[in-house]
């Protein structure tokens, strides 16, 4: 088995559920577009989601992903394997809860700060819950709002 502190990072795969919390009010019509690619990025790993190959039809082709402190920048390529493999151990996220910060739409770019935790679970029923801020770039193209980069940090659960 694949231990879970690797990955639960892996996994802050950047994830919000339709019903986030919010420091704003309300969304306009671009704000709300953001917010739907990251309910789809999440549904990725939950339990019944498309997997590894919905995650990364919602990741920029030359995303990035750096954890704050750490030496590694991860690419499209190195990250949708580890959750590939994260997947194909039977890890999914069985619960997640997100608070939005930000949503901030500026021509073809966003810029989203989020809090969320996620508790995984294991094919034997192993459980384990982190807690991240992240900062996100999103680039709107023909295939919608796609994940350009993201950096994290893990707060304490």
């Amino acid at each position: 088995m694949r231990p879970i502190h690797r990955l639960s990072a892996a996994v802050f795969i950047l994830a919000a559920v339709p019903s986030h919390g919010s420091a704003q009010a309300a969304w306009n019509a671009d704000q709300k577009e953001v917010l739907a690619s990251i309910d789809r990025l999440s549904e990725a790993t939950a339990p019944g989601g498309g997997g590894p190959e919905a995650y990364d039809a919602v990741l920029a082709d030359d995303f990035s992903r750096w954890t704050l402190g750490g030496g590694v920048l991860n690419t499209k390529d190195t990250w949708v394997e580890g959750v590939r493999e994260w997947y194909g151990d039977g890890w999914r996220v069985a619960d997640r809860s997100a608070e939005i910060l930000e949503v901030r739409v500026v021509g073809d770019f966003a810029f989203t700060r989020r809090i969320v935790e996620e508790t995984y679970e294991g094919p034997d029923g192993d459980r384990s819950t982190s807690k991240a801020a992240l900062a996100e770039v999103w680039r709107k193209t023909d295939r919608g709002w796609l994940l350009l980069r993201v950096d994290i940090i893990t707060l304490d659960s």
